[in-house]
């Protein structure tokens, strides 16, 4: 028997909302609620917010319902496993520390989304300490520094690394 996965209830503030879900800025905004960009979204419950428009719980019903529909879509509530290297490709970010002088170091690895952009570009280095927030994923021996957007972005993600001529680098593929 499966566990049921967990909805939006309106319990959670706007920030834990965004922060689960970052396509949930659309959702409200199509709703009338400019809830991103307001300081009391950082702690204010949804339906508080909701009900503080003038909304009523029929409208609440119906944001909820876009909410929880777009998760169910996006998967955001299934389980989570870290994003991980493969061997080969720890291998070779400790040949590109050892080139580099910085063996030990962490292997800080950003997502990057350019405005305007379906594309994700990466941007790669070796840093001694994560910087705050970053999370610290221990994958093969190397640590990855991630920050908290790159790591939702490479959840359930394989990096793999290909030496194959024009294509050559770091691959990531969704698992």
């Amino acid at each position: 028997m499966t566990s049921p996965k967990k909805k939006f209830d309106g319990g959670e503030t706007v920030a834990e909302i965004l922060e689960t879900m970052p396509e949930a800025q659309e959702i409200l905004l199509a709703h009338g609620l400019h809830c991103a960009g307001c300081m009391i979204g950082n702690f204010e419950r949804l339906a508080d917010g909701v009900r503080g428009h003038g909304m009523g719980d029929a409208e609440l019903q119906k944001i909820l319902q876009d909410l929880n529909e777009a998760a169910e879509d996006l998967n955001v509530f299934a389980p989570k496993k870290d994003p991980f290297l493969t061997k080969v490709a720890a291998e070779k970010v400790r040949q590109f520390q050892k080139e580099a002088g910085q063996e030990g170091a962490g292997f800080k690895l950003e997502a990057l989304f350019p405005p305007g952009s379906e594309e994700v570009t990466y941007h790669l280095d070796f840093l001694d300490h994560p910087e705050a927030g970053d999370a610290v994923v221990e994958t093969e021996g190397v640590k990855l520094f991630l920050s908290p957007q790159t790591l939702r972005h490479l959840q359930n993600c394989r990096i793999d690394f290909s030496d194959a001529g024009d294509e050559a680098g770091f691959k990531i593929e969704k698992i």
